[in-house]
């Protein structure tokens, strides 16, 4: 994350403490700042994961085969994204239309201090037997988080993303608190605007997990191929040895290479003595020779591509 989401992060666990000991306008207001500095956040992590899938859909414009599986792929991850931040959208939104009636409005919470409005949304009633909104939530977080880090190979990649997602009551809380459940943990008691700024908070987790993973699918969907990083003028003729009256021939073009990666290049059968692909032989008797091969390389993701070849030289008496 960034230091400015991090920063977010600590003030909203700042104002967690605070609220254990005293709900007071102070608080309440330092709740408001940080939700309103969440809801940016989400609005420029939201722009940049869209241009991260945008960059995917661009790539399998340009080249399908390869690009269409991981463009699935972030497209699946696109829709679960937006189907979870879209739910918590919608609790935030009954949330305060429980505190502040049919004229609620989300940039204006007007009862903020209301602690009843979250229990009535999130958790279910005593003894009704039904799950409750906080229930199903931490069942579709579960789901999501699961479903997210099985695109990453990184251990500390998902790892990470476990811990963004994760949905354990914190045992450093006490054994009071551990005895909860996530969704009272969460949402018993909890003034109004507090319940929303944990929900943008978990918007704002939902939105830089999915930037983690399209970022991963971006790296993935090219590992297989050539990196160029230096393109050069060649002049291939078509022999460097011509008699008097004929046509000299030869095709001038740009030949991009991956100096990173030094091709392996086999002649008639032999692999070459030098990592510069340059072919020498010696020229003892006179005649045209034929000669042929293939050239390899190996790429990031294990995968060899070959090209072949063919050319001639003829060697004039003297």
């Amino acid at each position: 994350m960034s230091p400015r989401e991090k920063m977010i992060n600590l003030m909203y666990i700042v104002l967690t403490a605070m609220l254990a000991l005293n709900v007071s306008s102070d608080v309440l207001n330092g709740f408001s700042q940080v939700q309103d500095g969440l809801a940016r956040s989400n609005r420029t992590i939201t722009a940049r994961n869209q241009s991260l899938y945008a960059q995917l859909q661009a790539f399998n414009e340009k080249n399908p085969e390869k690009g269409k599986m991981w463009l699935d792929k972030g497209t699946q991850v696109v829709g679960e994204t937006d189907k979870l931040y879209n739910f918590i959208d919608s609790l935030k939104f009954e949330i305060v239309k429980t505190a502040d009636g049919e004229e609620a409005d989300m940039s204006n919470i007007r009862n903020r201090d209301n602690t009843e409005a979250a229990s009535i949304v999130m958790l279910p009633p005593q003894g009704s037997g039904r799950p409750g909104n906080g229930k199903m939530l931490r069942t579709q977080i579960e789901k999501y988080r699961q479903f997210v880090t099985s695109f990453l190979d990184d251990p500390e990649k998902r790892k990470n993303l476990e811990t963004v997602l994760s949905t354990a009551v914190p045992k450093e809380r006490g054994e009071e608190l551990t005895k909860k459940t996530w969704e009272e943990y969460m949402f018993d008691n909890m003034p109004c605007i507090a319940a929303v700024t944990l929900l943008t908070k978990l918007q704002n987790d939902v939105r830089y997990a999915e930037g983690e993973v399209l970022n991963q699918m971006l790296t993935n969907v090219d590992l297989g191929d050539l990196r160029v990083n230096l393109v050069n003028a060649f002049v291939v003729p078509d022999s460097r040895i011509v008699m008097r009256g004929t046509k000299y021939s030869a095709q001038i073009v740009l030949a991009a290479i991956d100096t990173t990666q030094r091709p392996v290049v086999y002649v008639n059968g032999g692999r070459l003595g030098n990592n510069n692909g340059i072919y020498e032989v010696g020229t003892s008797k006179a005649g045209t020779y034929d000669y042929s091969g293939w050239i390899e390389v190996l790429g990031r993701d294990g995968t060899v591509t070959r090209r072949d070849f063919k050319s001639s030289y003829t060697v004039m008496p003297r």
